[in-house]
């Protein structure tokens, strides 16, 4: 596993958001506004799997749950937080991803449950 947690959102101020909380808190980020570039990254077996992945569900080139199966499929085995203002439970729920949280999201309580997915792995 890679000390990266990956962030796959199609909003660029979000990203950027998402980015410094963690930062803040000491991880690493890699922010991709297209899910497709994330899921070749995930897809390249030369490549870590990143610590957690904090995965949007409205995206345009491909929603989070076409991503989510993508990703899992190709390999991924990290931990996923769905950020989403509109059905993040549910679709964390109907996924299996280990957390979910609605937008806009409180930064310290970003940084907790990002904390809490990879305490095993930091």
């Amino acid at each position: 596993m890679s000390d990266h947690v990956f962030a796959v959102d199609d909003d660029p101020a979000l990203l950027r958001l998402i980015t410094l909380s963690l930062k803040s808190e000491g991880f690493r980020v890699a922010a991709f506004e297209s899910p497709l570039d994330a899921l070749r990254e995930i897809a390249d077996p030369s490549d870590p799997n990143p610590i957690a992945l904090i995965l949007d569900l409205s995206m345009p080139e491909m929603d989070g749950r076409e991503f989510y199966r993508k990703a899992r499929a190709a390999g991924l085995t990290s931990p996923v937080l769905i950020l989403s203002a509109y059905g993040a439970e549910e679709a964390r729920v109907e996924l299996g991803a280990e957390a979910a949280m609605s937008k806009p999201f409180d930064s310290t309580a970003l940084g907790n449950t990002i904390g809490r997915l990879t305490r095993a792995t930091r």
